[in-house]
């Protein structure tokens, strides 16, 4: 799903026909489906056999999370803290702990309501950054400024490739994001220093 969303905002600024895209997209989608034998995984651990006991995991998982956040809604169990701390908010105990599988859920676990919204307002900021650099480089075709633009898609596909491939991972605090968080900034700089875009 991740590879899908960033192609998806490369193909969304090249083809002009979004219905096309749709269909590219669906196609795509279903190929990867059974290219990766999503059917046939298990991503909650050993003793788990089919889809629905890998997502019936995951939903535990993130039932566990969400105690967790209104349990501690302003500081979370700290961070790093959720699988010591699964046994206690957990519904569901087959005798081990796991991991959240969300990026989202991870941190309002870890950081509570409080952190969430904090970590949700901070990744809206740097889309927007990086949107905004897009569109403002797409006023400048000129082959100078061509790294440039190259690096601010690539950092706005980065991002919703992180956006929806974090909803299934955790990596609410691994380097990725901080690096597109940094890109996105760099970009944004250099987007303030170009002169006024020609007149068409």
């Amino acid at each position: 799903m991740g590879i899908c969303a960033v192609s998806g905002v490369f193909g969304y600024r090249k083809i002009k026909s979004k219905l096309l895209l749709g269909v590219i997209g669906a196609m795509a989608l279903m190929v990867l489906f059974v290219l990766a034998g999503v059917s046939d995984r298990a991503s909650g651990g050993a003793h788990e056999e089919g889809i629905d006991e890998s997502a019936m995991g995951r939903i535990h998982a993130w039932n566990a999370a969400f105690n967790m956040a209104l349990a501690h809604p302003v500081s979370g169990v700290g961070l790093n803290n959720f699988l010591s701390n699964y046994f206690q908010y957990s519904d569901f105990w087959d005798g081990q702990n796991h991991a959240v599988h969300s990026t989202w859920f991870g941190v309002m676990a870890e950081t509570g309501l409080l952190g969430f919204m904090v970590f949700v307002v901070m990744i809206i900021m740097v889309v927007r950054l990086a949107l905004l650099s897009v569109l403002q480089l797409d006023k400048h075709p000129g082959r100078e400024h061509v790294w440039a633009s190259v690096l601010a898609q690539a950092t706005l596909s980065g991002l919703a490739g992180f956006m929806i491939s974090g909803t299934f991972l955790t990596m609410g605090f691994t380097w990725p994001l901080y690096i597109l968080m940094g890109l996105a900034v760099a970009v944004d700089r250099y987007c303030q220093r170009l002169p006024a875009p020609p007149l068409p």
